[in-house]
């Protein structure tokens, strides 16, 4: 029976995550938690195969944590799950060692089949991330503005189009209010634009909002 670690920051996604999982006699959830710094620090005495982890987390952003395990815990296996679709976060979560990426509108039969696929040692990988795969390989290098970004700037970019305030970005990552602003700063310095108008425009131009 494979082992499995939620990390999401809502306990309601936890609990359905869970109820899903766990109606499956392969799968057990033996631990869940609500941030990365927990999940950290619990798996360092658990026998947990794959986390199930939220790309959107308080402090520490899911990537940020993904991270973090890839690097004290190298057997483990990292099933990405976000609000957002395949071509905002995909391509930075299997870049930085995610086993697959999941959006949380799937169906649960496509969760099951993306974690069995992972525990015998492969890949999910959807037919949207198939092809921005291809793309990428196949891509002139001239990449947009936004694909420059760090993923924390990025994360915070999407914030901005979502047209939630600095304090709100501030409190809902768990960061400064001057933190945020200097990665406003920095976003608008890399993508050459001058304020959060321009950069919902962008958003909107290049289809980057959150599809919930």
């Amino acid at each position: 029976m494979t082992k499995i670690a939620i990390c999401d920051d809502h306990k309601i996604v936890r609990e359905g995550l869970k109820q899903i999982i766990n109606g499956f006699n392969d799968f057990e959830v033996i631990l869940d938690v609500e941030s990365g710094e927990a999940l950290i620090k619990e798996l360092r005495n658990s026998e947990v195969e794959i986390v199930v982890l939220d790309v959107s987390l308080p402090g520490r952003n899911g990537l940020e944590v993904l991270k973090q395990i890839r690097s004290m815990y190298e057997h483990l296996k990292v099933l990405m799950l976000s609000m957002y679709p395949e071509d905002q976060f995909a391509i930075r979560a299997l870049k930085a060692g995610a086993s697959g990426y999941l959006h949380k509108d799937s169906q649960p039969d496509i969760l099951v089949e993306a974690l069995r696929t992972i525990a015998k040692g492969g890949e999910y990988l959807s037919p949207a991330i198939t092809s921005l795969l291809f793309k990428e390989v196949n891509s002139d290098g001239n990449g947009l503005p936004h694909k420059i970004l760090s993923d924390r700037e990025y994360e915070v970019l999407l914030y901005i189009g979502e047209g939630k305030s600095i304090s709100e970005i501030a409190n809902q990552l768990s960061l400064s209010v001057k933190t945020i602003s200097t990665y406003r700063s920095r976003i608008l310095e890399k993508m050459s634009l001058d304020n959060n108008s321009d950069l919902v425009k962008y958003i909107l131009m290049h289809d980057l909002a959150p599809s919930v």
